[in-house]
């Protein structure tokens, strides 16, 4: 008990002690000056003339902004005066020896609401007008490149594109003058800066690309080639034979229901080959062929729609070129082709007789303009491709659309890809030849040897048993060839190569054309770079079973023709070679000729059998010049 009464006093006492301290506590002195003495400063300014310079400083930190967020409006010219005008006014406060303390700090605060104002305003303005502050943006960053890009086009052959560029360059610095947000009159239409800045960054961004359109138009040519689903209105709309493989025939085709075709390569005697998948989906599968033809222009609004892109110096003429023939000589009496430029009146198309083969404007000779009866194209036939030349006047810059129908009564050629030139050059003129028969040379300058892809190259055949197979793993001097050949089969003879499979089986199949024997012929076109003597040679493969003839035919047949004879080791496995130039190679005694005399420029010549029998696959034609091309005799192979 006594224990519990000690703890409790020393509890209460420790208690009133706290309490009475805390108690002094509050009661001392608030003693705020302890030494008066000491001549310390207080921290707010009584001096009138220090709050006035205070002041001025503030005001004077708040100018120094003023270039800074005056650049912030360059592009929003009424947002920019306004805020020009809050500073001028602010400054001129400044300025003033009168102006008191109040004054100024009135005057800065005016200046900090101006300048959030602009702010927002610009904020408001960029969130209405989105669509008009990106195409407005555009512009300049178009404009920071034109120096550098009007630089590029300097050169003549470039002068087109440059015009395009001065004119949209020109338009785009008056509407940056004016700005986004005019000081007088309406701020500028979206669309209306969008029709400028979007060709501009378009010809910008392009401008390699439409230089090499440029260079290639004067130099060479811009191939377009055919797509059928420009090929519109047409009464013909079954799809084309699926048993065809070349589509281009020297004899007659009868009761073609189809309007478009396209050559097939086969994987076999009886399959197609199945289409290339493109490693990359962006990227479209180049063809191993683009040989087409349009068969038919018949309908009340048939026509085929080119559409091409033309960016060349010269805008008053360019030349377009195409082959064509008949699809049987039938129509040879009524046949007629018309086309129309930019929506123009249509043009007739003429055609008067010609012979030879090839082009009508075939003039040879020296490097120099074509004469205007150039302009002539020869009457089409069945057995030949011609190729057309046309005039095109006024082109437009960029786009331009070329229509070709059939006048009433009339009946249109087949028809193949366009070619486009800004040149009437003879250089460009052999250029496009070389592609369209799919010829290259052994060498840019003085070419002795032409080769002919029989893939790539415009033909005629005599028979739908003729055709183009893909080869795999064949052997060549012992070894595998890695990438796969292309041959062209069933020449001469009588063979049908759907032995064990129905034609019926095809979409759309045809049972003709189909010539047999020393009919069943093959013509390709040699682009010779010079009149002379060439030998020939190539790649083959055959049976094992008994040698193969194969003949090649010039002009004047009779007299200028070589023919081989081949064999092989394997059945139709190993890829072989013979060259008329070679003693390996056997030729065919009837003429013992080892050369064909071709013309220069272009040359048909016909493929065929010896005696109406089979011939070997065949596959690429080189034709080389021999070195005494001026002496006749060498066709005679002494």
């Amino acid at each position: 008990m006594k224990r519990r009464n000690i703890l409790k006093f020393v509890s209460l006492l420790s208690a009133g002690s706290f309490v009475m301290l805390a108690a002094a506590s509050c009661t001392q002195p608030n003693n705020t000056n302890q030494n008066p003495n000491s001549g310390s400063t207080p921290t707010t300014p009584t001096d009138p003339s220090q709050e006035l310079a205070a002041a001025k400083t503030a005001l004077s930190l708040l100018l120094d902004t003023k270039n800074q967020n005056i650049q912030m409006y360059v592009d929003y010219a009424k947002i920019q005066d306004t805020l020009i005008k809050a500073y001028d006014t602010a400054k001129d406060v400044l300025d003033d020896t009168a102006s008191t303390t109040q004054n100024l700090k009135d005057a800065t605060t005016v200046l900090e609401s101006a300048i959030s104002t602009a702010e927002k305003a610009k904020t408001d303005f960029d969130t209405k007008n989105s669509a008009l502050v990106t195409a407005y943006n555009s512009l300049k960053e178009s404009l920071k490149v034109e120096d550098t890009i009007l630089a590029s086009v300097e050169e003549a052959n470039y002068s087109a594109i440059k015009e395009n560029l001065v004119a949209l360059y020109s338009q785009a610095k008056a509407i940056v003058k004016t700005t986004l947000d005019p000081i007088t009159g309406n701020i500028p239409q979206a669309k209306s800066v969008m029709d400028i800045s979007q060709p501009l960054a378009n010809a910008i961004m392009r401008n390699n690309a439409w230089k090499q359109n440029a260079d290639n138009l004067v130099n060479s040519f811009i191939k377009q080639t055919l797509v059928k689903k420009d090929l519109t209105g047409v009464s013909q709309t079954a799809e084309q034979p699926g048993n065809y493989s070349f589509v281009g025939y020297s004899v007659d085709v009868d009761n073609a229901n189809w309007s478009f075709a396209k050559r097939q390569v086969w994987s076999s005697l009886v399959d197609h080959l199945a289409p290339a998948v493109a490693d990359d989906e962006n990227k479209p599968v180049t063809p191993l062929t683009d040989v087409s033809w349009i068969y038919s222009l018949a309908g009340d609004n048939a026509k085929y729609t080119l559409n091409f892109r033309y960016f060349g110096a010269q805008q008053q003429t360019a030349y377009l070129y195409f082959p064509y023939k008949l699809v049987k000589t039938g129509d040879s009496s009524t046949v007629g082709l018309q086309y129309s430029l930019n929506g123009g009146e249509a043009q007739q198309i003429s055609f008067a007789e010609s012979s030879g083969a090839g082009a009508s404007d075939d003039s040879g000779g020296e490097s120099q303009a074509m004469p205007s009866s150039a302009h002539m194209n020869s009457t089409p036939t069945v057995d030949d491709i011609k190729v057309a030349k046309i005039a095109l006047s006024n082109l437009k810059f960029n786009s331009n659309t070329v229509e070709f129908s059939v006048p009433s009564g009339k009946v249109a050629p087949m028809i193949g890809n366009m070619y486009i030139t800004s040149s009437d050059k003879v250089e460009n003129k052999d250029k496009i030849y070389s592609d369209m028969f799919g010829n290259t040379y052994n060498k840019e300058t003085d070419p002795t040897a032409v080769t002919v892809d029989l893939l790539k190259g415009y033909s005629l055949a005599t028979s739908y048993n003729i055709f183009v197979q893909q080869f795999k793993n064949l052997m060549q001097d012992n070894n595998q060839i890695s990438k796969p050949v292309y041959l062209v089969g069933f020449i001469g003879g009588a063979q049908t190569r759907f032995q064990n499979k129905m034609i019926s089986e095809f979409t759309n199949s045809k049972d003709n054309p189909n010539k047999n024997d020393g009919e069943r012929t093959f013509t390709i076109y040699v682009n010779a770079p010079q009149a002379g003597n060439y030998y020939i040679s190539g790649s083959y493969i055959t049976t094992q079973r008994e040698p193969r003839s194969v003949r090649f035919e010039a002009k004047d047949k009779s007299t200028n023709s070589v023919a081989i004879t081949v064999m092989s080791d394997t059945n139709f496995e190993t890829l072989k070679t013979f060259d008329t130039s070679s003693t390996l190679t056997t030729v065919i005694s009837q003429n013992s000729n080892k050369t064909l005399n071709l013309q220069k420029g272009l040359n048909k010549i016909v493929i065929t059998s010896v005696d109406g029998k089979d011939t070997p696959f065949i596959g690429n034609l080189t034709f080389t010049l021999m070195g005494e091309a001026a002496n006749p005799s060498a066709n005679n192979g002494n």
